[in-house]
């Protein structure tokens, strides 16, 4: 099965530019196009099998982060991938405070924009940096934001497992295959965690986890080195 796409960009050279590379990928194809935010949200409903938006931040009439923003609100199952020349923390800080789930720039070889597509595909993250340099860096800002634990919240020892195997940069198909799960069990596990934690995304998770006590930076770091 093909990997759906849907481009949000208000230049319409590197958009069509971009259709075409992403076609070349083999697996994937580009079910539309859209100029801004505002034209990709009119167009999603008459287009439902889109499961992942490239989507650039600096946009007229609806930028990037208000795009995301409603996307996830309702969209929750598409993936988006931030594609943008804007490469300062601020910006990256701010798209994934809205969910989401993968930050690229335009400078960046093609080839690692396949990786990245197939990455979200498969129920993982793709970022440019280090997972553990952006989720180290969310975390220190929520700390500030959030000086005390939330109580009542228990992550199960399956709930664990998925985090630590999702922090090793394992898809939910790897993760499936690795705890004998289906695909749908492992994303009901996550979506269960975002719940319990009241978070955007997956990072948001880890990000509770360590404001509260169930994951070290430690931990966060040898998980990564694995």
């Amino acid at each position: 099965m093909p990997i759906n796409i849907a481009i949000t960009d208000d230049h319409a050279l590197f958009r069509k530019s971009l259709r075409l590379m992403v076609q070349s990928f083999g697996n994937m194809q580009v079910l539309l196009e859209a100029g801004n935010g505002r034209e990709l949200l009119q167009l999603l409903p008459t287009t439902p099998l889109v499961q992942i938006v490239l989507l650039d931040v600096q946009m007229p009439e609806m930028d990037g982060f208000e795009t995301c923003r409603q996307v996830k609100r309702k969209y929750p199952d598409i993936k988006v991938l931030a594609l943008t020349q804007l490469d300062d923390a601020d910006t990256i800080d701010k798209m994934l405070e809205l969910g989401v789930d993968g930050y690229f720039t335009k400078n960046t070889d093609p080839s690692e924009l396949q990786v990245a597509l197939q990455q979200l595909a498969d129920g993982a993250f793709h970022f440019e940096e280090r997972l553990t340099v952006v989720i180290d860096r969310i975390f220190q800002k929520a700390r500030k934001q959030q000086p005390k634990p939330a109580p009542n919240v228990v992550f199960t020892s399956r709930e664990i497992e998925i985090m630590h195997l999702t922090l090793q940069g394992g898809s939910e198909v790897n993760i499936g295959e690795a705890l004998n799960l289906s695909r749908k069990t492992v994303e009901k596990h996550k979506r269960n965690l975002m719940e319990k934690t009241e978070a955007q995304n997956f990072i948001g998770v880890i990000t509770f986890a360590l404001l509260n006590g169930l994951l070290t930076l430690k931990d966060l770091k040898k998980l990564q080195s694995e």
